[in-house]
């Protein structure tokens, strides 16, 4: 992706990035999901990462879908966004096994909550690139709304978070 020299930054899990700046925004993802949004009159975008669907126990963090997701409409909204000009793209929810005594179906409740929350605010979704076995490296550039997923090889805990 040419960034044309714009800023670059680092997603880790549980964190959102709002910029009416141009920037890149890069993260992996296993289980979690991804989620960029972009204005398409104002030219300006974020992206969230969060790793669990809901705050069930009334936990109000990023880190789960069910914040995530509408903390980040609400940004836009709040700079003078409309609804009827917002896109975004789901990226994520990979089935991946980290310890075989642990396994949870994580990745597709990400995938719905994601999905469902966004057809709820009647944001259109331009692409999805979901579920599998493999994680995914997402770069976004605020400006152009070019979201470049490739799918890695094999993955690590440490992957998940900048160094």
């Amino acid at each position: 992706m040419d960034s044309g020299g714009v800023p670059h930054y680092f997603l880790n899990p549980g964190e959102l990035i709002f910029s009416k700046k141009p920037v890149v925004i890069k993260t992996v993802l296993g289980s979690c999901v991804a989620v960029t949004m972009y204005d398409k009159i104002n030219k300006y975008g974020g992206m969230i990462h969060f790793l669990l669907p809901d705050s069930s126990k009334g936990m109000v963090s990023t880190k789960y879908g069910d914040v995530a997701i509408p903390t980040l409409i609400n940004k836009f909204i709040k700079e003078g966004s409309k609804k009827q000009f917002l896109e975004a793209t789901v990226t994520g929810g990979a089935f991946i096994i980290f310890d075989e005594s642990e396994i949870f179906f994580i990745g597709d409740r990400n995938i719905e909550i994601a999905q469902e929350l966004l057809r709820q605010n009647e944001i259109r979704v331009a692409a999805t690139n979901t579920g599998g076995e493999r994680g995914r490296k997402v770069i976004f550039n605020s400006y152009t709304n070019q979201v470049d997923v490739s799918l890695l090889e094999g993955m690590h805990l440490e992957d998940l978070y900048s160094k």
